[in-house]
């Protein structure tokens, strides 16, 4: 399994937008020549219209959800002349993501992000993103030198479950934006390689996304079962609860289990049968 650090154009330029328009997650646990660092490069002149439609209020832990995962995918999913390469696979994939709910991606949505793709040329093509992405080109050199041990454990841990539970990704690249939250990460999947974007790189962090791909198709096959449980309130994190219909468990169970099944792995004990330690989750 190939891992890498990486950067982003694109992705960098979604969060310079978010951070022109008034994003203020960037500051949580940064230290304050980091946060003296991205206030240098707000612009007052910049108009980030666009970009101030990402904050919602449907996700209370993190106001940018599902909007700025949304911009990111759109990100990657722009020709080299910033047209959309293909916008209905681009939908397609939005509108059966299973952590998000109806109401977060009705036609609102789809008409906010017609104009997202010049809005982003716009601002990549800024002198201000210009200084913002030399300044992230250094600062991900130093997260390189840094990360030696954190890539080493990612590897090791996504190894064995590759092996034990089926997990198929080849190649990892790694896009650790200076901007965005701390405590957001999210992953986009292209065939078997894997982009995951987060605002620090934390071993636990890519591994719970990863195996996000194997608990998924698991709960799935056992939904009717999950679904029939008498679920008790302090075993699920109620913000996964969407609209609060049968997908909206299912996803707070989904994120419980994986989040159960991360401190396994970080503990290097690995449950042997991934479909007993999810009806294990349920008791």
């Amino acid at each position: 399994m190939k891992i890498q650090l990486t950067l982003h154009p694109g992705i960098s330029a979604v969060y310079y937008g978010l951070l022109q328009s008034g994003y203020d997650y960037y500051p949580i646990e940064r230290s304050s020549e980091h946060k003296a660092a991205i206030r240098r490069l707000i612009d007052a002149k910049t108009d980030g219209f666009l970009f101030a439609g990402a904050r919602q209020n449907t996700c209370e832990p993190y106001a940018y959800w599902p909007r700025a995962f949304i911009l990111e995918a759109a990100a990657l999913g722009l020709e080299d002349d910033g047209s959309y390469r293909d916008f209905e696979a681009f939908r397609n994939r939005i509108m059966a993501a299973p952590n998000i709910s109806d109401t977060e991606r009705d036609e609102s949505l789809w008409n906010w992000l017609t104009a997202f793709p010049a809005e982003l040329a716009r601002m990549m093509e800024s002198d201000g993103f210009r200084r913002c992405l030399a300044w992230e080109e250094e600062w991900i050199a130093g997260q390189k030198k840094a990360s030696c041990e954190e890539l080493r454990k990612i590897e090791e841990c996504l190894g064995i479950c590759a092996e034990r539970y089926g997990l198929e990704v080849d190649e990892i690249r790694i896009h650790i934006d200076p901007i965005k939250c701390v405590y957001a990460s999210d992953h986009h999947r292209d065939g078997t390689r894997l982009l995951f974007t987060a605002g620090v790189l934390r071993a636990d962090s890519v591994i719970h996304e990863c195996l996000h791909l194997v608990v998924h198709p698991e709960v799935e096959r056992q939904k009717k079962k999950i679904l029939q449980h008498d679920h008790k309130d302090e075993m699920i994190d109620r913000s996964y609860f969407l609209s609060g219909d049968e997908a909206g468990m299912l996803n707070a169970f989904e994120e419980t289990v994986v989040r159960a099944l991360t401190d396994h792995v970080l503990k290097d004990d690995y449950p042997s049968d991934l479909p007993v330690f999810i009806e294990e989750c349920l008791s």
